[in-house]
């Protein structure tokens, strides 16, 4: 076995690469090395032949389990997408009123997202790629981070926290004023002020709308009717 330290600004990673190994092995290998890569020296400035010569492999072995350094970057982001969802997801099954763990999902996606996407500027533009190129990927989290919305909004209504409503139209306007707090380009332009207090906050405004009159949150889901 043979031991490959790559350096990194927030860590050190020994990555052992064996001469034979299961291909998800292999392609975790892959991964491991080239977000270490681009959290190092930059998603744009890193090649497939850096990351094959971290892992003492040759290129054409790369390209086996990834078609190109784009194909990688979109596995690095759905990884890094599986880690903030399985977070949302122990969230959102919490004990307690769903308008408190509500509250409590959105900060936390914030927190999460501006402690592992915009504190290294190489990083940053690992994600900015990312959400640029594969779209595929941030829809669907997108779409999941709705159905958790959802989920809470609808057990807020049968516990009678929130006015009836449609829960999924709902979320999807939850979702759109939470835009702000959750994209990563939009937290590092505010990386210096205290986003957290502001984003609970808003956490807060979003829940008392849930708790409006009825007449009100139909005026939000029906276009033909009166405001």
């Amino acid at each position: 076995m043979k031991i490959i330290t790559i350096q990194n600004k927030s860590q050190d990673r020994a990555l052992s690469i064996k001469r034979r190994y299961e291909p998800d092995e292999a392609r975790e290998r892959i991964l491991d090395a080239a977000e270490a890569l681009f959290r190092r020296i930059g998603y744009s400035k890193t090649t497939v032949a850096d990351i094959a010569g971290a892992l003492s492999m040759s290129g054409a072995n790369i390209y086996r389990f990834f078609p190109s350094k784009g194909a990688i970057n979109d596995a690095l982001c759905r990884r890094m997408l599986a880690e903030l969802h399985l977070l949302a997801e122990s969230v959102v099954a919490r004990p307690g009123p769903a308008a408190q763990r509500l509250e409590e999902l959105i900060v936390a996606v914030h927190r999460h997202n501006k402690a592992r996407f915009t504190h290294e500027e190489t990083v940053h533009e690992m994600v900015a790629v990312a959400m640029q190129e594969n779209w595929e990927a941030i829809d669907e989290h997108i779409h999941f981070m709705e159905a958790l919305f959802a989920r809470l909004i609808q057990e807020g209504v049968e516990a009678g926290e929130f006015a009836p409503c449609d829960a999924p139209i709902i979320a999807d306007l939850v979702g759109l004023g939470c835009c702000g707090a959750f994209h990563p380009a939009m937290i590092a332009d505010c990386a210096g002020e205290d986003s957290e207090q502001k984003v609970r906050g808003l956490a807060r405004l979003l829940v008392r709308g849930l708790r409006l009159a009825d007449s009100n949150v139909v005026s939000l889901t029906d276009p033909g009717s009166s405001s």
